[in-house]
């Protein structure tokens, strides 16, 4: 669901889900020939800088096989629309996309093409990488030059000054038919993102994000039942510094809790955590790992400090989870190839009866994805989170 103060008043007489990244009041300068002329602005956004998590990238390398993954194995939806990147941009290189519906939040999956930031990621950091974090922004300009303000050169997605504005021209599939789709983005360099790939996107109205939702019925989403995407993970080697660029950098909002899952794969404890509210419909979990585990994690070359580690996943029946997946071949673990103790179905912290457990990699295409069942309203962190969230609001 969309959060409807976001929105002018008379935005109300439309549908939330259709207005997710509409166009601000006063479009901002577009490069010559940018969209068509003739197509109306959307509604306009109240606060002109204030970002919202909209979705999140994972690079495939083939991503048929990482939807049917999240599809089967999760009870997903992939909704129907085609798009991508034209194989000859200089910027992003060519790429095939698609959206997942993760029960309430969007993950693009990006198959890069041809030779560019993209593929160079994907070799990288391999397949089923979670790549960034997108914000959608009510006013491109606006949130530029307040990133100016802060001493931040915002840059592309290869690294170097923004060309033509941050224009990207994606190509949509309407009506049989290829046609234009509009955005412009930007990134916050690496030393002012703690590490942390950060994408600040506005949508054209004739954007593939806002055909997206425009084209996405109720009937046609994930069971209310299904398992739900509630959180990702950022890992951290300096919780303070990472936790300013999302409050000070961004202007999001964080709670006092610092309790999470403690995972021993990459030496995280119960009490380094820090927990952004995204305006948005899933949290972003900082984590700073310790020990042995945590140097081990953050001298990574496909993890390190700011790398996103993992998806969070609740169910409402773990044991019921476990055994429907061991039906589909799939054996869950307690992270990172280490099998579950023997006769568990699950790992059950003592502190807040939190229960999780993971996929197994070669299972998931390369995602990382803990899946967990809350413990007792009175324990479980994730219920101390929302607490903490709803006596804020």
């Amino acid at each position: 669901m969309r959060n409807s103060s976001w929105l002018l008043p008379l935005a109300l007489l439309a549908t939330t889900a259709s207005l997710a990244a509409c166009a601000p009041a006063s479009e901002p300068a577009r490069e010559p020939a940018a969209v068509s002329e003739t197509i109306a602005p959307a509604a306009a956004y109240v606060a002109a800088t204030t970002p919202k998590l909209e979705h999140m990238a994972v690079w495939a390398k083939d991503l048929e096989k990482t939807s049917k993954f999240l599809t089967e194995a999760l009870g997903w939806k992939r909704h129907p629309i085609v798009f991508g990147v034209n194989e000859d941009d200089p910027t992003f290189g060519g790429m095939k996309l698609a959206f997942i519906d993760a029960n309430g939040f969007w993950l693009e999956l990006v198959q890069p093409t041809t030779e560019g930031p993209g593929m160079e990621f994907l070799n990288q950091k391999g397949n089923g990488s979670l790549v960034e974090l997108d914000f959608a922004v009510p006013d491109f300009d606006k949130t530029m030059a307040r990133m100016k303000d802060k001493g931040i050169d915002v840059v592309g997605m290869d690294g170097n000054p923004l060309r033509n504005g941050g224009l990207l021209k994606e190509w949509v599939i309407k009506d049989g038919k290829r046609v234009d789709g509009d955005e412009r983005l930007m990134y916050l360099p690496m030393n002012a993102s703690a590490g942390t790939s950060i994408e600040l996107f506005w949508e054209y109205p004739n954007g593939a994000v806002i055909y997206r939702d425009d084209t996405w019925p109720a009937e046609t989403r994930p069971a209310p039942s299904a398992p739900r995407l509630d959180h990702t993970v950022v890992m951290s080697a300096n919780l303070p510094n990472t936790t300013k660029v999302y409050t000070d950098t961004l202007g999001l909002e964080t709670l006092p809790l610092t309790q999470g899952l403690n995972r021993d794969w990459m030496g995280a404890g119960e009490d380094q955590h820090a927990w952004v509210k995204t305006n948005g419909s899933i949290w972003v979990e900082l984590v700073a790992p310790s020990g042995e585990a945590g140097k081990k994690a953050l001298g990574d070359s496909k993890l390190g400090d700011g790398a996103l580690v993992e998806l969070g996943v609740e169910v409402s029946d773990i044991n019921a989870f476990h055994d429907a997946m061991a039906a589909k071949g799939i054996k869950m673990t307690a992270g990172d190839g280490v099998a579950l103790p023997a006769g568990q179905k699950s790992i059950t912290v003592a502190s807040s009866g939190d229960r999780y457990s993971y996929f197994p990699l070669d299972k998931s295409e390369g995602m990382r994805i803990l899946v967990f069942q809350r413990g007792p309203a009175d324990k479980s962190v994730f219920a101390q989170r929302d607490a903490q969230a709803e006596a804020k609001n």
